[in-house]
């Protein structure tokens, strides 16, 4: 049988989805691209086929010829379908997210967001030199966020590679595709199993023996480290099993001097450590050493939460959740430093409107003010209007602004000129959160309205419009937003004249 008979070919349906590509293959399953006709939106979608135990027959599947072929088969199918439901529940940002698993065919299918964009080992090839800095930082912390709330889990990614991370054309930011924990748990089960498991330079040298137990986080840490030596030096580290017969491989301290922050280096050459006992043990210990000291290192100091105890919601100083869950790992990650979508987007969204800058719940105790935090319904803001706004005889005299920092956003409506609504918005920013960095994003005169489009509970991804009502801003951010994310829906909403004008 030839390798391409076991791909279903292109316009075969699988439940709701037609198959319209392949985006790859290898020794335990086959990833298409496929439509959803009904949501018109494609999506990747993964067959479980390991090749050693099945063959194609048709759209389904046989068992091979081989003892105990059916019995690993269906091992593997469990596993797939554990996998599938763990990592469903790693609701973050820079890891592909699963929409469902189901079964068909015979076999069982894993459906995944389908990423825009290029791995990262072909975003290194098309460089004309080595990424800077500033890009590997970029790419280091959201990455070991993302490692952090799998770990966090009592799980481990097991395939970290240029190969296996994605750079999203939207907005540039890493996305962790393909665990490999099921894989190396068949492999270690059936011996009639022989799909290459390990990645050359890649896998830490405990993947290759057959305990499982030694696996944990440094695992993970040492297979990172080794995609960024590749990043830097150009080439992949030597094999973790070469590397223990004689261990010359150059370090990127002694290959990189001088091009990157010397403690970056050591903290990539620690990660490569051949004892798991030597490199750092956790990605919080490993962070410090990578990243401390940089922006992307830090946190915003201002996160949004609910009082438990009431309706109201409070703005609140990340260091109050020591202890809280909310701060955990599994419950969401504070911000970069930078700015925007691409190093943490909008965790949380503050606005701010009119000039009291105190807390509000629901707007009550000022019509002009609320605080918002991402996902919740809309609040009714300023429903009344101030009189140069509302005024027939004033057709100009009506404006609003909207700033953001670090992934907050502050307005200022109801303004009679646009240099109040400018200044005013910008003041807002710099008194809650520092006088740099505040960037002006939009400013509406009367009539016209601000909206945030966002993917629900990924509030990280979004798209801002302005328009002549609230229906146009409203119809121009969604497209835009679900143009670049698929499903979208209005988080926040800015008037010029106080109002949501729905």
């Amino acid at each position: 049988m030839s390798q391409d008979d076991s791909v279903l070919p292109v316009g075969t349906r699988i439940d709701q989805y037609e198959i319209i590509g392949l985006l790859g293959r290898g020794g335990f399953g086959i990833t298409y691209l496929v439509r959803d006709d009904a949501l018109q939106k494609e999506f990747a979608l993964k067959e479980f086929f390991p090749e050693d135990l099945v063959r194609r027959d048709g759209a389904s599947i046989r068992f091979a010829n081989k003892t105990n072929s059916e019995n690993d088969y269906r091992w593997g199918l469990r596993k797939f379908f554990e996998e599938a439901r763990l990592l469903a529940q790693f609701n973050h940002p820079n890891i592909v997210s699963v929409r469902r698993v189901f079964e068909a065919n015979g076999t069982a299918y894993m459906l995944l967001d389908f990423i825009k964009g290029s791995t990262l080992e072909k975003w290194l090839q098309g460089l004309d030199s080595p990424p800077t800095q500033e890009e590997l930082d970029l790419i280091a912390g959201p990455l070991l966020n993302a490692l952090e709330l799998v770990h966090a889990n009592r799980s481990w990614h097991l395939d970290v590679s240029p190969e296996n991370i994605m750079i999203r054309a939207s907005d540039g930011q890493p996305i962790l595709l393909d665990f490999g924990a099921s894989r190396f748990e068949i492999k270690q089960h059936s011996q009639l199993v022989s799909a290459l498991v390990f990645k050359s330079g890649y896998s830490a040298p405990e993947q290759y023996t057959s305990n499982a137990d030694r696996y944990g986080p440094w695992t993970d840490i040492y297979a990172t480290g080794a995609t960024f030596y590749r990043a830097i030096c150009g080439h992949r580290p030597t094999e973790a099993t070469s590397r223990q017969m004689s261990d010359d491989l150059k370090s990127t301290s002694e290959a990189a001097t001088g091009r990157y922050r010397p403690q970056f280096l050591k903290a990539i050459d620690a990660s490569l450590k051949l004892q798991p006992q030597s490199r750092p043990q956790t990605i919080a210990e490993w962070r410090q050493m990578l990243l401390g000291g940089t922006g992307a290192a830090t946190v915003n100091p201002t996160r949004i939460l609910r009082d438990a105890n009431s309706d109201k919601t409070r703005v609140i100083d990340v260091r109050e959740l020591a202890g809280v869950g909310a701060a955990t790992p599994a419950s969401g990650w504070p911000l970069s430093k930078k700015a925007g979508v691409a190093a943490g987007g909008l965790v949380g969204l503050l606005i701010l409107l009119a000039g009291v800058d105190a807390a509000a719940p629901n707007a009550a105790a000022n019509p002009y003010t609320y605080v918002k935090a991402a996902g919740r319904n809309l609040p009714i803001i300023g429903s009344a209007a101030r009189e140069h706004c509302s005024s027939i005889f004033n057709s100009n005299g009506c404006w609003g602004a909207v700033v953001e920092k670090q992934g907050s956003i502050f307005a200022r409506v109801e303004e009679s000129r646009k240099e109040e609504a400018e200044s005013n918005a910008r003041l807002l920013c710099e008194r809650q959160s520092g006088a740099s960095g505040c960037r002006m994003i939009a400013t509406i005169s009367k009539n016209e309205c601000w909206v945030l489009a966002e993917v629900p509970n990924k509030p990280t991804n979004w798209r801002a419009a302005v328009g002549p009502s609230f229906k146009d801003a409203s119809t121009s951010a969604t497209t835009d937003c679900e143009r670049n994310f698929g499903y979208c829906r209005v988080a926040v909403t800015a008037c010029a004249d106080g109002s949501n004008k729905k």
